[in-house]
């Protein structure tokens, strides 16, 4: 979208730039001949020129603003994106390192965040690990709640 628009615009400004450049005055002359037609014509030529450019610029001006807005709108819905997966990411990593402080193994407990809820799941050896993991992951900062799909090893019940 954002290259045809500017094609676009340039289009529009290289029309109107032709149309200035193959206006020619004619001089006026003090015999009431045709050079005062012509005359007369060329300042009605000039007009429509002006009337056009005037016209583009208004059109360029519009597309400028549309384009600009369009920019701020995937910019901000990027910002918040990247905001939002920084969050999750930074939440992740810090259940992660209290797993592990509280004697968890996190290559065997897989830790999903999103939208500040985290998901446990994996295999751990006991009902009392899974409660660990569940209070380890309930205890970051900026956690706001916790699911549990942990799994408890069959050969330890």
């Amino acid at each position: 979208m954002g290259p045809r628009v500017i094609n676009a615009v340039l289009s529009v400004c290289l029309i109107a730039s032709a149309s200035l450049a193959a206006c020619t005055r004619v001089p006026e002359s003090t015999s009431s001949g045709s050079a005062g037609s012509a005359g007369s014509t060329v300042g009605e030529d000039v007009k429509g020129v002006a009337k056009a450019s005037e016209k583009a610029a208004k059109d360029i001006g519009h597309a400028t603003v549309d384009l600009g807005d369009k920019a701020r709108k995937s910019l901000e819905d990027a910002t918040d994106k990247a905001g939002g997966e920084g969050q999750g990411a930074w939440i992740t990593t810090k259940v992660k390192g209290e797993l592990t402080r509280v004697g968890l193994d996190p290559l065997h407990v897989h830790v999903d965040t999103a939208g500040q809820i985290v998901t446990l799941s994996g295999t751990v050896e006991s009902a009392a690990d899974a409660r660990k993991a569940v209070s380890a992951a309930k205890a970051v900062k900026g956690v706001l709640g916790v699911k549990d799909h942990l799994f408890v090893n069959p050969a330890q019940r």
